[in-house]
């Protein structure tokens, strides 16, 4: 139990640390770090499959993502939040790109989720639900598309552990 309120902290911490009134997000943007979130995605499927050649070719993308998401169609509030997250989503989307070994792709995942979800809830930028799940082995957590545990630190050694923490309810259009 304190790990799991370890972890929660952790990740309101990184929302709040941010989080103020953003006001209206541009659809654009909006739609920008929707195409991030599902590029995470596919890199939280390769880290299941335990494929470090996948993870890098996702996490390729992933950053490439980053690069597309235009800054200046953002309020002052909204700017100053991807100002925070951006260094350390491309930190940690850089180690996974050069690296080849699985467990340090997965190292990297975690504090990567935790920006991914920062990044998400702060834009309101989930076209569709999105859960985020907790690993209390490796007191990490991770945002899905699905309910289902699909572990992505532990692959097929553990696939199943974890639980669905929050939901990022589906966000409505401006």
């Amino acid at each position: 139990m304190r790990c799991i309120l370890s972890a929660v902290f952790t990740l309101l911490f990184a929302v709040f640390a941010i989080a103020q009134d953003p006001g209206k997000i541009d659809d654009e943007v909006r739609k920008q770090i929707g195409a991030t979130l599902v590029n995470y995605y596919e890199l939280k499927d390769a880290m299941v499959a335990s494929d470090a050649a996948r993870a890098k070719a996702a996490a390729d993308k992933l950053w490439k993502s980053y690069d597309l998401v235009n800054a200046n169609k953002m309020t002052p509030v909204q700017k100053a939040a991807w100002v925070k997250l951006e260094p350390a989503l491309r930190l940690d989307t850089e180690h996974i790109i050069d690296n080849d070994e699985i467990g340090h792709q997965r190292d990297h995942f975690k504090p990567l989720s935790n920006s991914i979800y920062a990044l998400v809830f702060n834009f309101k930028a989930n076209d569709s639900d999105a859960y985020l799940l907790y690993c209390p082995m490796k007191k990490a957590s991770w945002l899905s598309s699905r309910k289902v545990v699909e572990n992505p630190y532990y692959g097929n050694k553990m696939l199943d552990c974890g639980s669905v923490t929050t939901t990022l309810k589906k966000q409505p259009k401006n």
